[in-house]
């Protein structure tokens, strides 16, 4: 089944298509050999259950150094914490703006042991202890609709700025109370951003100045990772903010995506239809891969991977069954990789050497 999901602000009506520093470019290498590998739908199995785990909108996915699963929920807005062999851990979080409650859950991830989640409804960072204790909220400022952020350390995020200081991204330090801005913008801020204008400037197949400097956000910790998200452009800065390169990533759907999404906004009443050429992306083992949204609703998603100069090196396609995928993660103690169908309502493994 294919989800979307929708937030009025102002004129902006988003709809999610799923029909879908030095300036140096990586280093160029000679053309390699794309590999296409079809993943089977009897190579993958459930990985939750309703009845035991209490899952019912997998949104999030992240595991840990340990190999525990976390998995966010969007719908009952709790994250579970899931042994490898399936054994529900613990589940904590509940609807709410209390201590420990979330509104909308857009991100999970683990640092030293404590367990950071990120609400963008209520601009906070929830971080737990591994037991799903509550420890602490951190606010966040950003200018951006939906913020995307990510943890370079204990206490320390790197959250889209939406062209705020002239600035794609930032870093803020809640031990030292320090924000600093970095990474050029594609287009202008969103506080002089006209949406009237975005609308019309995509009904004529050109990309809106409201999504130009929407991004998703990764780290391996040494470097951040930038997924820009109108334009298909991969940026890696280093943890000082230098950008270290920058490549456009010409993924097999985009042409598709982008002109349904036009054709969308031609057909639409006032609404400003939003698209993302992707689902979600990880570093693994040093490269980046990227999990495509869908050209339509009854295609597969693609797992593309590249190396280390952003170049694609294979295209792994998902089994149609398994509905809209909306996040993965790999866990390299045993070569599973998990999706998060929330379409489905359940996550899925696959054995997949990367």
């Amino acid at each position: 089944m294919n989800v979307t999901h929708t937030k009025i602000i102002g004129l902006l009506f988003i709809v999610c298509v799923t029909l879908g520093c030095s300036n140096e470019k990586p280093p160029q290498q000679e053309t390699n050999q794309i590999s296409e590998i079809t993943i089977d739908s009897v190579d993958v199995e459930a990985f939750t259950d309703f009845e035991i785990h209490d899952i019912a909108q997998p949104s999030e996915i992240e595991i840990f150094d340990d190999g525990t699963v976390t998995i966010a929920d969007f719908g009952q807005k709790k994250v579970a914490l899931v042994e490898p062999n399936g054994e529900l851990i613990t589940s904590f979080g509940r609807e709410g703006r209390g201590p420990g409650e979330f509104i909308r859950i857009s991100n999970i991830f683990s640092i030293g042991g404590v367990i950071h989640v990120v609400d963008t409804d209520q601009s906070i960072i929830a971080q737990f202890d591994q037991d799903g204790n509550f420890l602490v909220n951190h606010t966040f400022e950003s200018a951006a609709i939906m913020p995307e952020v990510i943890a370079i350390d204990q206490n320390k995020y790197v959250i889209g700025a939406a062209g705020a200081e002239n600035s794609l991204l930032s870093i803020t330090d809640f031990d030292t109370d320090s924000t600093f801005y970095f990474g050029t913008p594609n287009g202008e801020s969103m506080e002089t951003v006209d949406l009237q204008a975005s609308l019309n400037q995509l009904k004529s197949g050109e990309i809106p100045n409201l999504f130009k400097n929407m991004v998703t956000l990764r780290s391996d910790g040494d470097h951040i990772y930038a997924y820009l998200r109108a334009f298909s452009e991969l940026r890696k800065y280093d943890t000082s903010g230098n950008l270290i390169w920058e490549q456009s990533v010409d993924l097999p759907y985009n042409e598709e995506i982008f002109n349904a999404t036009v054709e969308t906004a031609k057909n639409s009443p006032g609404g400003l239809p939003f698209y993302n050429y992707i689902s979600d992306f990880e570093i693994i083992e040093e490269e980046v891969v990227i999990l495509t949204n869908r050209r339509d609703s009854d295609g597969p998603h693609l797992l593309v991977r590249l190396n280390e100069s952003g170049e694609t090196t294979a295209i792994y396609t998902l089994p149609t069954h398994l509905g809209y995928i909306s996040a993965f993660d790999w866990d390299p103690n045993n070569d599973m990789i998990y999706l998060a169908s929330y379409g489905d309502g359940m996550v899925y493994k696959s054995e997949l050497s990367f």
